[in-house]
């Protein structure tokens, strides 16, 4: 019996180590005895009783601390169990402790293991230590480390809690600085940032990352260091020195925008230098929209027209393009505005009504299309007005447009015959049916 118990022993131990390293101790006693310790802890692990698996492995990491990287990834996956259903505070508070302990025997001993988990630790450390005062240090300086060892490819909510904690530093008055608050939002950001366009390039949902990337803005507005007397005395002399600086102009856009900031001269520009280096549609709108408000035109239309091309959203592609019809029709460059009023229905139909009428409108005043040679010809607009009401469903405008249509006596006079194509030229150049006005 007992050869049988020490052969499954050994066979237990065998598979356990096909799945992952373990670097067993020569000596043949305590080889057998940390074989044993694994099997016991595996057996009950399996079966879901963790506390009846948590003696094994203490055992383990007191006498075999260096057989595994399994040890410890098990080990605080157990303790994180106990941590989640403890009652008593103070037992609570232990194996919060004794997880963070854990993670330190780990990296100990297997140094290379930090790198690829401190991540993880510093989001458990929040979770378990964020409301006590005295730990907000700690934490602070575990997050900075988890930043310089792994940087953007840390995993990808740890910017969440690192701002979270800073905010928490800052009405706590632990001595952080403003410059300290704004360094940590800037890492925060360009993680998040750098997150979004992995998961993008990957087809992955955005809406955990753009659900974070809220977060943290919002964290820093609440805090209130943002004005827009910090970053004309701050940051706006550095930008007037260095304007190819990227990241600079960013910053100045980020926090001009969230301070509300936007009408100053030097925002467009670093809003410019930030759709330069990264090209992004709210950025593109946004300059389209500054850009026209200042009726800088052709400025207005190639940012629409730019922010249209940078984005896969057929919504807010329309949606620049319109602004690019609409534009076009200010200028009374009509034959531009039917272009990409037809274009911004066709990305997005529930434009349609909208983009239709528009061409209607532009049709219907143009009252320098008319020769005023003939009553049948000048009209004929009228009917192609009518004609992209209707398309667009506006009854309403179109119903307006046909009573402008020409009388059975003018069609009579000019010796055509209803349903008969006539050619409407001016800017529209367009060929329309004849109809009547409907009161005849």
């Amino acid at each position: 019996m007992r050869f049988k118990a020490l052969l499954l022993t050994a066979m237990l131990a065998l598979c356990t180590t096909a799945q992952a390293q373990f670097f067993w101790p020569e000596d043949p006693e305590q080889r057998s005895d940390a074989q044993t310790l694994w099997t016991l802890f595996d057996d009950t692990y399996g079966q879901g009783d963790y506390e009846a698996a948590k003696p094994f492995l203490e055992k383990i990491v007191e006498k075999y601390p260096t057989l595994g990287t399994a040890v410890y990834i098990n080990a605080i996956k157990v303790w994180k169990d106990t941590y989640r259903n403890e009652k008593d505070a103070s037992l609570k508070a232990a194996a919060a402790d004794r997880i963070m302990e854990l993670y330190e025997l780990r990296y100990k001993n297997f140094p290379d293991e930090k790198a690829k988990v401190i991540d993880r630790q510093a989001i458990d450390a929040f979770q378990y230590y964020y409301l006590a005062k005295p730990k907000t240090q700690e934490l602070l300086d575990l997050f900075s480390e988890a930043y310089k060892m792994k940087g953007n490819n840390a995993y990808y909510p740890l910017g969440r809690y690192y701002m979270n904690i800073a905010a928490l530093a800052y009405t706590r008055n632990t001595g952080i600085t403003d410059e300290e608050i704004l360094k940590i939002y800037d890492t925060c950001t360009r993680h998040i940032d750098f997150q979004t366009a992995k998961a993008k390039s990957e087809n992955k949902s955005l809406k955990r990352y753009v659900s974070i990337k809220e977060f943290i803005d919002k964290k820093l507005v609440d805090l209130n260091l943002i004005d827009c007397e910090f970053i004309v005395e701050k940051l706006v002399p550095e930008f007037e020195q260095n304007p190819d600086d990227a990241e600079l102009a960013n910053k100045i856009f980020v926090y001009a925008y969230e301070g509300g900031c936007t009408d100053a001269e030097w925002f467009v520009t670093a809003a410019e230098r930030v759709f330069e280096s990264d090209p992004q549609y709210g950025v593109g709108y946004l300059l389209g929209a500054k850009f026209g408000a200042e009726k800088n035109f052709d400025k207005s239309k190639d940012y629409f027209m730019r922010a249209a091309e940078v984005t896969d959203d057929n919504t807010d592609k329309a949606k620049a393009i319109k602004q690019v019809a609409v534009t076009e029709r200010i200028q009374k460059n009509f034959p531009e505005a039917k272009k990409y009023a037809l274009q911004a229905a066709e990305v997005d139909p529930t434009l349609k009504e909208e983009m239709f009428t528009l061409i209607g409108d532009m049709i219907m005043g143009s009252l320098e299309c008319d020769a005023k040679k003939s009553q049948v010809d000048d009209r004929a607009r009228y009917i192609l007005a009518y004609d992209y009401y209707m398309r667009g469903g506006n009854t309403m405008k179109a119903s307006s447009a046909s009573e402008q249509f020409p009388t059975m006596g003018d069609i009579f006079t000019a010796n055509k015959e209803e349903g008969q194509s006539v050619f409407v030229g001016c800017w529209i150049q367009q060929n329309v049916k004849l109809k009547k006005r409907p009161d005849q």
